[in-house]
């Protein structure tokens, strides 16, 4: 990006030395100077990476670390569940803090147990205590088999508010009294919101043995209905496109005694969504490491 801006102010500079402006003024670049002229750094194929928090971030563990590039990021995840005496009702509370991506989150749960099926209600709010808020509701249901392993789907609404930032460059800038250049304008983007539904799937199989069950997993996750809104022309609410994010790698339960046992887990993870990257945007796929413990009383 500070290439791509350095490029930017060199041809500015260039435009404005020839320029015959006798007072300060903003000036604006037509189209074709904005888009023709410039097409040869405008036409790059360059990409804005970003992270999904509500993808990447949160998992069941008590540790969990992902690596992006060069960036390592750790995220700390408490949990509590109490279940009823029968065991056929649970409850479930859990927060998330990650100080690195300035990411933090608590959660409850309401389940319904038998010995086949696991169906969950769960909610859970995140913020950054800046500019981005979230707040999702879950439905999950777990079927477990003896000989085929255990099936689940998730259907998911969630609601996202961020705040005022500042937009991509759209050809103004400022000269001074003698016609050179003096700085870039930058448009104020106003605050929006985006309610999301999404569809998740999922499979994993237990190989057990006397000191350890390995499970490979594998999550598909694809967002299906969308409503943006930032009280502009551009609110709008539509299908999304094709999109699919896969998770997939494996579990490990370490039975250190009977009572107490260590979890250990790696991700992998890969994105298609053409829709995010024919506006500029890529998803971060990270490699997830975690680590987490299950000790019975």
């Amino acid at each position: 990006m500070k290439k791509l801006l350095l490029i930017i102010s060199l041809v500015l500079i260039g435009f404005v030395a020839n320029a015959q402006i006798v007072k300060p003024d903003t000036l604006q670049l037509s189209p074709k100077e904005l888009f023709g002229e410039s097409g040869d750094w405008n036409n790059l194929g360059i990409l804005e990476s970003y992270i999904d928090f509500s993808k990447d971030v949160l998992s069941s563990s008590n540790l969990s670390v992902g690596v992006i590039g060069k960036q390592v990021s750790t995220t700390l995840n408490l949990g509590y569940s109490k279940s009823s005496k029968n065991g056929k009702w649970g409850h479930s509370f859990a927060s998330s803090i990650n100080p690195i991506w300035n990411y933090y989150g608590v959660g409850y749960g309401f389940s319904r147990n038998t010995n086949t099926r696991t169906t969950t209600l769960q909610s859970f709010y995140s913020t950054d205590f800046d500019f981005q808020k979230d707040i999702s509701l879950s439905f999950i249901d777990v079927f477990r088999t003896k000989k085929f392993g255990t099936f689940g789907y998730s259907v998911i609404a969630s609601k996202s508010f961020w705040g005022s930032y500042q937009g991509q460059w759209e050809g103004k800038y400022i000269v001074d009294e003698n016609g050179d250049f003096k700085d870039l304008i930058y448009p104020q983007m106003p605050s929006s919101s985006q309610i999301s539904y999404r569809g998740m799937a999922m499979y994993t199989y237990t190989f057990k043995t006397k000191r350890v069950n390995i499970s490979p997993q594998i999550f598909a996750m694809s967002d299906i209905y969308k409503v943006f809104k930032d009280g502009t022309a551009s609110d709008l609410a539509y299908l999304d496109d094709f999109n699919l994010d896969l998770y997939y790698g494996t579990s490990m339960d370490w039975k250190i005694t009977k009572r107490f046992v260590l979890n250990t887990n790696i991700r992998f993870n890969k994105t298609w969504d053409k829709l995010s990257e024919s506006v500029g945007y890529k998803k971060s796929n990270p490699i997830l490491f975690m680590i987490g413990t299950n000790f019975q009383f």
